[in-house]
């Protein structure tokens, strides 16, 4: 089924100020950019004309803390700025200047930022119970209060790309040649045109061979890792990797490559049933591959608060899991079902429907919870 796109006003949501900002190209730019579809705004990067609007002389070298847009010879390639240390005397970054409304949501100051950058991979191998929105949505959250935040998309299918609008038909070079040909992690990391302080490492349909390509190398495990060390992380505050529905090479790569787990847990009763494999799987990569790797957080995602059984997944989980799940519960909502369609994160494309506040509340919850030591 093709992907749906449409203007703020064929959604009823606009794109604009939801980036939490405004991009240093100026507000002109922004503005041009929050009323076009998608579509138009890809068709557009791909003639070379960067999404900020500067000339493609301007777009690197010049100190720019918005995260600029590098071009060499047609390509673009993200130039990501230093990252700002947390004010010492609060434990917190600094507040925008002036307050900002998203939608009709005032954003509030920026929230705790790690002192070390946080690697944190979004598994379960069942399908359809939230990793792709969890990773998307989180990261969105975390960026727009004040974090410099990367999605690793590690799914073939590519859905974290596509929700933060990122170009990623087959050939393009991705995390697959990063896995297979040992290409630089710096050179295939795009900037969200929406979201200032929000990059992507897009995926495409060519990594559903890696899986095959992966088995005859060495440390074949630990490709990803490799690649993250040899990348300078204290450009960034999170790094969250999406995993593909299974418990593969790809999903192992992203255990090695972690300090922590997420697990969105469906709030129904199958969700149960795999999780004990999943755990079994997390406690094997740390006996022999990862020694660091903590289960750090629980999501509670898809919750039909009209049904008894939610409740008793619920209750469950907390009574098993204790403090790593989080308290914010992901309700069922038909905002975040549509906000991919028109290649946005929930928190821009409808940022007063319930998804989206519950997913602000768990990434307030993560950003507040120290790591894991």
């Amino acid at each position: 089924m093709a992907r749906r796109r449409g203007s703020a006003a064929q959604t009823g949501a606009g794109r604009g100020s939801a980036g939490g900002g405004t991009p240093a190209s100026g507000t002109a730019a922004s503005s041009t950019a929050a009323s076009e579809p998608a579509a138009t705004r890809s068709t557009r990067r791909s003639a070379g004309t960067p999404a900020s609007g500067r000339p493609p002389g301007d777009a690197a070298g010049n100190g720019d803390e918005s995260g600029g847009v590098a071009v060499n010879g047609g390509r673009h390639e993200v130039t990501v700025p230093a990252a700002r240390q947390p004010d010492p005397q609060t434990d917190e970054a600094p507040a925008a200047p002036g307050p900002r409304l998203v939608g009709s949501v005032r954003m509030e100051r920026a929230w705790p930022r790690p002192a070390a950058c946080r690697v944190i991979t979004i598994a379960n191998q069942k399908g359809g119970v939230g990793k792709t929105t969890t990773a998307v949505n989180l990261a969105a959250a975390l960026a727009q209060h004040g974090s410099r935040v990367l999605v690793i998309d590690l799914d073939p299918q590519g859905n974290a790309s596509t929700a933060l609008d990122v170009d990623h038909p087959a050939g393009t070079t991705s995390i697959y040649h990063v896995l297979v040909e040992d290409r630089p992690l710096v050179g295939i990391i795009r900037a969200v045109d929406d979201i200032p302080l929000l990059y992507c490492a897009p995926a495409t349909i060519d990594l559903a061979g890696a899986e095959i390509e992966l088995v005859p190398m060495v440390a074949r495990e630990g490709r990803l890792a490799r690649a993250l060390s040899s990348y300078d992380e204290s450009q960034l505050d999170y790094i969250l990797i999406d995993c593909p529905p299974s418990l593969g090479l790809l999903t192992v790569n992203a255990l090695v490559a972690a300090a922590e787990v997420l697990i969105p847990i469906q709030c129904e009763y199958y969700a149960l049933e795999g999780l004990e494999q999943l755990l079994r799987t997390v406690d094997l990569v740390k006996s022999h591959l990862n020694p660091g790797l903590t289960l750090s957080t629980i999501l509670l995602t898809m919750f039909d608060g009209r049904t008894r059984l939610a409740s008793q997944v619920a209750d469950e989980v907390r009574s098993h899991f204790g403090d790593v799940v989080l308290e914010s519960i992901i309700p069922r909502s038909v905002r975040v079902s549509e906000a991919p369609s028109y290649g946005q994160s929930v928190m821009t494309y409808d940022p007063g429907s319930s998804g989206a506040v519950a997913y602000l509340e768990a990434a307030r919850e993560m950003a507040h919870r120290p790591a894991p030591n």
